[in-house]
């Protein structure tokens, strides 16, 4: 194997008609569904809570408008018993090559994880690394250090042609001054951050140039914080803002998930306005928040 993509992350492999996937279109990673649920061939069980009230659109006496834990002794409440599947999306035999491919991107990654590994890249983008943690009834957003994004790179010596991502510390931001289109060589630990590739405990950095962006620095990203914003779910348009900022939920009781922090303070990505300009391709639509840390937003929507 010379090269390869993140086949944890492939697109149009498998699709799921779960209750919790339809944020996703019913599209899951091929890592939610071998990996995380291991739920292919034979499917998950799980038991949905219903209303005989609500089902005929009639009106809970209690004025109760969804089905929850306060509804378990009432005489309307039932579970059904429901099995779902989850389905390949290509044809049997390219679904049996990918199967195939899988088992042996995955075999190396096994052995990534067990050694320190060499990487090389240009870096694409110098974000914060944000944590959302719960403080009572709401959620407040930390700082945990900084995430270099690389769009591809060489990973030991196979033409990795996927994202990864580099978590470091402030300190070693404040000393190394990483920024976007630098070349960078370096060793680290693989860490599978639910299928991405994220490299961690770094050390040993050759630069080989440096790009012209400058340097994020701890003290403006703690003030972009105070005034950011966290959005419901993970909107599309706003994962692809660079200004958009995917973090992790600690201390969830339904598991792992995510959200977007916004850096810009938007208080409601559907009221976040757009402009619309005209370039080689034609029109697109691109985020009109101007500035953060110095650097203007021109990402296409």
């Amino acid at each position: 194997m010379k090269e390869t993509k993140n086949l944890y992350k492939e697109r149009l492999i498998f699709k799921c008609v779960h209750d919790v996937h339809r944020h996703f279109k019913s599209e899951m990673s091929p890592f939610h569904i071998l990996q995380e649920k291991n739920c292919f061939p034979y499917g998950c069980i799980y038991f949905q809570w219903k209303c005989r009230l609500l089902a005929k659109k009639k009106t809970c006496f209690r004025n109760f408008t969804f089905v929850g834990k306060e509804c378990f002794n009432c005489k309307y409440f039932y579970e059904e018993k429901i099995h779902q599947y989850p389905e390949p999306v290509r044809s049997i035999e390219k679904h049996k090559k990918f199967i195939d491919d899988y088992e042996q991107f995955d075999e190396w990654v096994t052995q990534l994880k067990q050694k320190r590994v060499l990487c090389e890249g240009y870096v694409h983008e110098v974000k914060p690394e944000i944590v959302l943690e719960n403080k009572g009834k709401a959620l407040r957003p930390f700082l945990r250090g900084i995430l270099v994004e690389f769009d591809e790179g060489f990973i030991e010596n196979i033409h990795f042609k996927d994202r990864f991502y580099l978590s470091i510390s402030t300190i070693t931001q404040n000393k190394l001054q990483i920024r976007k289109g630098d070349h960078i060589e370096f060793m680290a630990s693989l860490l599978l951050d639910r299928g991405r590739f994220k490299f961690i405990k770094s050390g040993r950095f050759e630069f080989y140039g440096r790009g012209e962006a400058p340097p994020i620095k701890k003290y403006d990203l703690v003030l972009a914080l105070n005034s950011a914003t966290i959005q419901s779910g993970q909107p599309p348009k706003c994962v692809k803002c660079r200004m958009g900022i995917l973090a992790d939920i600690t201390d969830t009781k339904t598991g792992p998930r995510r959200s977007i922090v916004c850096m810009q303070g938007v208080p409601d990505y559907k009221h976040c306005h757009y402009h619309i300009y005209k370039n080689n391709s034609g029109l697109d639509e691109t985020c009109a928040n101007s500035q953060w840390h110095g650097i203007r937003c021109n990402q296409t929507l």
